[in-house]
């Protein structure tokens, strides 16, 4: 059974160009090429497919936009992002919604026939050279969420969530039903563990190292 694909970019002569390269292979099928993420959005709702190869800057959404709806939606297709270049940020972004592939447009034209094929077989493509730092980055940011995590208990885990969420001490007791003076108690453990004097320090120094 051959590979359902659903191309997404808006640039004509790349659109054109992956529909001569992928047509010229027995085992892939262009389920839908379109021009928008809400073409893409569309096709892929009507008609399921194995692939999505989707750009990054599309006209009326980005790439990371279509990513996040599969990812709500639960669509199911796995997804490929085809990039000039990506920053730092949208690599971290991609890499939470947990992207399959990351492939960039200078590749040679095998490799995005390589790259799709290893998709579909449930393996991940991305480009060792542009995203190293970024893996470096995400894994130092878990692994400080894992040492922030350890210096406080469950309860005080949720405290902190719903500080970060700006709920007052008010709003944090009667979501735990708990008292106010039992939410203060916790947020003076907190801010002693970690050596904070606010909430707004707690909820930046929380997002910073990446809890939620």
């Amino acid at each position: 059974m051959s590979i359902g694909i659903v191309l997404a970019e808006h640039h004509p002569i790349v659109i054109e160009g992956l529909k001569s390269l992928i047509e010229g292979e027995p085992d892939m099928d262009i389920v839908a090429a379109c021009s928008s993420g809400a073409e893409a959005l569309e096709a892929l709702r009507e008609k399921p497919a194995d692939v999505l190869l989707a750009s990054l800057g599309l006209p009326d959404m980005s790439g990371l936009d279509l990513l996040r709806t599969l990812r709500v939606e639960e669509l199911g297709t796995r997804c490929v992002l085809f990039v000039g270049s990506i920053g730092d940020e949208d690599a971290a972004e991609a890499m939470r919604l947990r992207v399959e592939g990351i492939l960039l447009k200078e590749m040679p034209t095998r490799l995005v026939l390589q790259c799709i094929r290893k998709v579909h077989d449930g393996g991940r493509w991305v480009e060792t050279q542009s995203m190293t730092r970024v893996v470096d980055r995400l894994q130092a940011q878990q692994n400080g969420r894992g040492e922030f995590l350890d210096r406080l208990s469950p309860r005080e885990q949720e405290v902190t969530r719903l500080v970060m969420s700006g709920l007052n001490n008010k709003d944090i007791a009667a979501t735990l039903s708990l008292s106010v003076g039992t939410i203060k108690i916790h947020l003076h453990n907190i801010y002693e563990k970690l050596g904070l004097r606010s909430r707004l320090q707690l909820a930046a120094f929380a997002r910073e190292k990446g809890f939620d």
